[in-house]
C-alpha cells in the first residue's frame, strides 16, 4: 500500500516532465517537416502526409496517457 502511494505521489510530482519527455518525438517530427520541404524530394506530399498522420496519432496517444495518469492520481 505504501508503494502505491509513493508511485501516485511521484506521478503527481513528475507529470509534466513525463509528458514533456513523451512529446519529444513530436518535436522531432515537427522539425523534420521544414527540412523535408527545404530539400524538396519528389514525393514530398506523401512524406509530409505520413508525418502529419503519425504526429496526430502520437499526440492522441499522449493525451490518452495523460488522462490515465489523471485517473490514477485521482484515486
Amino acid at each position: 500500500m505504501a508503494e502505491s502511494n509513493d508511485f501516485t505521489a511521484s506521478l503527481k510530482k513528475n507529470r509534466t516532465i513525463i509528458l514533456a519527455i513523451l512529446m519529444l518525438p513530436v518535436i522531432g517530427m515537427a522539425i523534420s517537416i521544414p527540412l523535408i520541404v527545404w530539400r524538396a524530394p519528389s514525393n514530398m506530399v506523401i512524406v509530409l502526409a505520413v508525418i502529419v498522420v503519425l504526429m496526430a496519432q502520437y499526440i492522441l496517444l499522449v493525451r490518452w496517457i495523460a488522462k490515465r495518469m489523471d485517473k490514477l492520481t485521482a484515486k
